[in-house]
């Protein structure tokens, strides 16, 4: 195990610490941009595809991909729940929670082992299996995250449908 973390390379930690930063500061009372909710997900999905292997082809890796996103999207919308949010113009107040961090830390796992996987058994890492698992887990972690900031924006429209609906009742008051 130690020699495993000691031929990681120092970016890999550097990552680590970026995800559990942001993954904590989730865990506590915060203010979420609307911009945020809006980047943070593609940004997700970006470096997901990037680095998706299609030696094999790009029909199975992406659709794996597109399933594990469907999932992971279905599934954080059905089990998200945000009870405690306050809608402060564009911005969303929430109460801390650690499934973002949960979230991260799975995305970073994943990514590592797979990593690793591809560095002390090249000759796998391009076989379909490997690349079609490899594909599914990184669209159900990126469909999570996905989920989470579509979830959270429904906050935004509902807050302007309140808003307008109370300027009506103002207007024929």
């Amino acid at each position: 195990m130690i020699d495993i973390l000691r031929g990681t390379p120092l970016w890999v930690y550097a990552v680590f610490l970026i995800l559990t930063y942001y993954g904590v500061i989730a865990c506590f009372k915060n203010h979420v941009s609307k911009r945020s909710l809006q980047i943070t997900p593609v940004i997700f999905v970006i470096l997901s595809l990037a680095s998706l292997n299609l030696s094999q082809g790009v029909v199975i890796p992406l659709s794996a991909y597109v399933l594990g996103l469907l999932a992971g999207s279905l599934l954080a919308l059905r089990f998200y729940s945000y009870t405690n949010v306050k809608c402060v113009g564009e911005t969303l107040e929430l109460g801390g929670t650690v499934k973002v961090l949960m979230v991260y830390w799975g995305f970073f796992a994943w990514r590592y082992y797979l990593g690793y996987q591809a560095a002390m058994y090249p000759e796998m890492a391009n076989e379909l299996p490997m690349t079609a698992w490899s594909a599914l887990g990184a669209g159900f972690i990126n469909g999570l995250i996905i989920g989470r900031s579509l979830k959270l924006l429904r906050f935004f429209k509902f807050e302007s449908v309140a808003q307008t609906s109370m300027k009506r009742v103002r207007k024929s008051g």
